[in-house]
């Protein structure tokens, strides 16, 4: 994976099967970084998370504060194509949400 691939999240669990702040499961990310930790785990940062926090390295046991990381693994590379199908169902997805909206009289 490269800066500027799309990528599919595929996972959002902590250790504790509690989301991860700032992705989720299912949604489309734009890698903006990927690099290498001291210790060889592989990290990404995306261009739609743009938060400073406190980010955790579980092998090296290293903690710092910057912009948020993930590890390469809680996602999918997908290709252009797969990537506006998935759009596409997005957009119908929220048409068919919105048109449910029941007002009262």
């Amino acid at each position: 994976m490269r800066p500027g691939d799309k990528v599919l999240c595929i996972n959002d669990k902590n250790w504790y099967k509690i989301p991860v702040r700032g992705i989720c499961e299912g949604l489309i990310y734009t890698l903006t970084e990927v690099f290498e930790c001291k210790c060889g785990n592989i990290y990404v940062r995306l261009a739609e998370v743009y938060d400073f926090m406190d980010m955790w390295c579980p092998s090296c046991n290293t903690m710092e504060f910057t912009t948020g990381y993930y590890h390469i693994e809680r996602f999918r590379k997908i290709d252009q194509e797969e990537n506006s199908e998935k759009e596409t169902i997005a957009e119908g997805a929220n048409e068919k949400v919105v048109s449910m909206v029941i007002f009262p009289n």
